[in-house]
């Protein structure tokens, strides 16, 4: 049990699930007073009626984040995200409101599904793929990724568990970020200001940036004709980061190789969309950072700092809204 200076909470699950991560969170904090809502509709009214000091959100089908009827409860002192993005969440008064995501939580799994889409290029499997539909029996020859360049655009907690997996398999490794730092997952680290010269050098791009005001559009069109002809794009951070006509005019003339794309503008992407066929885009629904277990996993991460709010120590995974990260 979760002991300190705070009695244990009031407890609001927002979710289309909570009989799923609820009993983490009693097993954990047996004195807790929890209680849930499964529809945006109804928030207000339970706000209102259990006047809850926690909110532990999940995002409900894919209608609008009542964001607005969440910050207004005089109840409510910190939010804890289940996933990284914080963009449905932003603008909230951080001297009010603390919120805190799940970032680290993804990482395991969004390095693996990274790496998987170096190598699925790297090695050409779609080709023999394709050859095994045909019953074509055609040898090829396999070139390594060790010596590879990856750049890395976001290099945060999830860019270095990419950085360091990448590592491994012998890959040069740079990141950008904004404020940049040595780290020991990146043979570099650069600053965003350095992102095209960055680019220049990259045989793989891989996107991992939260969706703010800032990264929206990021990588357009003088992105991608600043990239190393014959690049390849991963990109598992935001739909409307990589800019998709963009894209797509740089995988039709040639610019980029390919590219693994698990996240879109308009999600699901839309049946008439011109990237479900596009020359080497391999389109994947917004699976990347997912794992089988991943709300036991974040429900994990919450009571931790459940357990740092009681005893009113600070939390970790603090957002800036300022930022949105």
């Amino acid at each position: 049990m979760c002991q300190g200076d705070r009695a244990a909470p009031r407890l609001l699950i927002i979710g289309p699930e909570p009989d799923l991560v609820a009993p983490v969170i009693e097993a954990r904090v047996p004195d807790a007073e929890i209680h849930s809502c499964t529809d945006y509709e109804t928030l207000p009214e339970v706000l209102e009626k259990t006047q809850p000091q926690v909110a532990y959100t999940f995002k409900i089908g894919r209608g609008r984040f009542p964001r607005e009827a969440l910050f207004a409860s005089p109840y409510i002192e910190w939010v804890q995200n289940s996933g990284a993005g914080v963009d449905h969440l932003v603008p909230w008064d951080a001297t009010r409101v603390t919120v805190t995501n799940a970032s680290g939580v993804h990482g395991e799994l969004m390095a693996q599904y990274t790496v998987w889409a170096v190598l699925n290029h790297q090695l050409g499997l779609p080709l023999y793929a394709q050859r095994q539909s045909e019953r074509v029996w055609e040898k090829g020859r396999f070139h390594s990724v060790a010596g590879q360049v990856l750049v890395i655009v976001g290099f945060g907690t999830i860019g270095a568990e990419i950085g360091r997996v990448a590592r491994g398999l012998g890959m040069r490794v740079i990141g950008v970020r904004a404020r940049p730092k040595p780290s020991e997952h990146a043979d570099k680290v650069v600053g965003s200001d350095q992102l095209y010269e960055a680019l220049g050098q990259a045989d793989y791009v891989s996107v991992v940036l939260p969706s703010t005001d800032e990264t929206k559009g990021l990588l357009g069109a003088e992105a991608m004709a600043a990239m190393k002809p014959g690049a390849y794009l991963i990109n598992t951070g935001r739909g409307g980061i990589v800019d998709e006509a963009a894209l797509l005019a740089a995988l039709r003339s040639g610019q980029l190789s390919g590219a693994t794309v698990d996240v879109f503008a308009k999600e699901p992407l839309p049946p008439d969309s011109p990237l479900w066929n596009a020359k080497g885009l391999t389109v994947l629904p917004h699976i990347s950072g997912d794992p089988a277990d991943w709300k036991r996993r974040v429900t994990e991460l919450f009571c931790d700092n459940l357990g740092l709010w009681m005893s009113g120590r600070p939390l970790f995974n603090v957002v800036d809204p300022g930022r949105g990260y």
